[in-house]
């Protein structure tokens, strides 16, 4: 079963995220910003074992990690920059 889950999950809801964090339009709150760094925290470590695992791993894979760990890294960046709560 969980190849299959595997398989077929894409990282949709980050990517979603990552496109409303662009336009930054409105600032998120706390509990949005750790949700998304939670997804894409998940999607490193899945493209990761997906990566490890495979004799010829695609390109494509490669590439959405290093596109999942830049949006970690913004997400942080966010999450330090938001003022702290008493």
């Amino acid at each position: 079963m969980y190849q299959t889950m595997e398989g077929s999950a894409r990282p949709h809801r980050t990517a979603e995220f990552a496109a409303e964090e662009t336009q930054e339009s409105a600032p998120a709150t706390q509990a949005e910003l750790l949700r998304a760094l939670q997804s894409a925290s998940d999607n490193i470590m899945r493209l990761a074992g997906k990566l490890r695992a495979e004799r010829n791993p695609a390109a494509e894979d490669a590439a959405s990690i290093t596109e999942q760990h830049a949006l970690a890294q913004r997400l942080i960046g966010r999450l330090l920059a938001l003022p702290a709560q008493s």
